[in-house]
């Protein structure tokens, strides 16, 4: 069985940093008896420790850490462009990914900045009217036009962060890290598509970008507005159950022991989101109603890892691509379903400790937490 005592402690390291990490920032000593770290909602619930875990696992991060990230992204990004210009290069930027649909689960997480040419587009054809796009003033291909982009962008980069930590090796971003950064940013150079729908209805979410592969120089199609507002629109319809439930796989599978977490790995942030966005109606409950998440999501994932049929059929939230796509993702798939598993048990017997029996899904639905 898993011991929830050292999950919730990986939990708050995650969330918070280390009491270490905390102690040097406030520049105090490391023999220091007390922890400087906020005490969380989470962690003055008196029950136990996989209830606790289950309620820390599905909240958010610090709101206050999330905001750093994304200032630190747009600092970085913004830096770049300026750079850019003079060089006579214009882009534009934009945010991606976990921190932007605030489904991370690290205090001090990762922030994916988009660095898009704005001069020039990829238009998918027939186009609706011709006459809403200039012939282009750059005749190369896209895919030669985003690679200089990337190119410029790797240079200036390591000219002006020369005490940080640049990686180019990446085939879609360049990760800056260390330094004086006070998170690691992914700079993902790329270009715009637009697609029928958005030339029809010019709402940013059916705007697309077309991202620079380094490794095999082409251009991969992405839709990370489109995914970002139907999550957004689900996860409101249900009183931010879809986050919650996200989250909370998330950290299940950043908590596993290392041959555990090889196998879950093989799903992305995007097949995780894909789900608990699946899960649609199953989301709804009210919000003291939190374990009753646990339960529908093990409920959920048992019918997606026997019934291959409905498997099969799972796509990520924007229609790009099935979920389950390779072998790999299905024993993942098995691996986070026994993890959730795990979690329900374990928070059946806490609450019933003499019960002969090995699990009862009504005491999960019956169980009111109030935060």
């Amino acid at each position: 069985m898993i011991s929830f005592e050292n999950r919730l402690k990986s939990l708050k390291d995650r969330r918070q940093g280390s009491r270490e990490r905390a102690l040097l920032e406030n520049n105090l000593s490391i023999f220091n008896s007390f922890d400087v770290r906020t005490k969380e909602r989470y962690e003055k619930l008196s029950e136990s420790a996989p209830i606790k875990y289950a309620i820390g696992a599905m909240a958010p991060v610090d709101s206050r850490s999330t905001q750093i990230s994304i200032e630190e992204g747009e600092r970085i990004a913004n830096t770049l462009l300026g750079m850019l210009s003079t060089s006579g290069i214009s882009a534009e930027k934009e945010i991606q990914g976990s921190v932007a649909l605030d489904i991370h689960i690290e205090g001090h997480s990762d922030v994916d900045m988009l660095v898009l040419k704005s001069d020039i587009v990829t238009v998918q054809s027939p186009k609706i009217d011709a006459t809403q796009y200039l012939p282009p003033k750059d005749n190369r291909p896209m895919v030669d036009i985003i690679k200089e982009l990337r190119q410029q962008s790797e240079a200036k980069l390591k000219s002006r962060y020369h005490q940080a930590k640049v990686d180019c090796t990446g085939n879609k971003s360049i990760a800056l890290s260390g330094g004086s950064l006070k998170r690691k940013v992914d700079i993902v150079p790329a270009c715009w598509y637009h697609s029928h729908d958005y030339q029809l209805t010019q709402e940013k979410h059916h705007k697309g970008v077309e991202i620079y592969h380094k490794g095999e120089h082409k251009l991969i199609s992405n839709q990370p507005f489109l995914h970002i507002k139907r999550v957004n629109d689900r996860d409101i319809l249900y009183s931010g159950n879809l986050k919650k439930v996200v989250r909370l796989m998330k950290n299940l599978i950043a908590d596993m022991p290392d041959y555990k977490k090889r196998v879950a790995k093989n799903l992305t942030s995007y097949d995780v989101t894909a789900i608990g966005y699946d899960m649609d109606e199953q989301l709804s409950c009210p919000y003291f109603s939190s374990l009753t998440l646990v339960e529908k999501l093990r409920a959920h994932l048992s019918v997606l890892v026997d019934v291959a049929a409905l498997r099969n059929l799972l796509e990520v939230p924007d229609g790009s691509r099935k979920v389950f796509d390779s072998e790999n993702k299905v024993e993942a798939l098995k691996t986070l379903h026994s993890e959730v598993t795990d979690l329900a048990k374990s928070i059946y017997k806490s609450l019933n400790p003499n019960s002969l029996n090995a699990y009862d899904s009504n005491q999960l639905l019956q169980k009111h937490i109030f935060i």
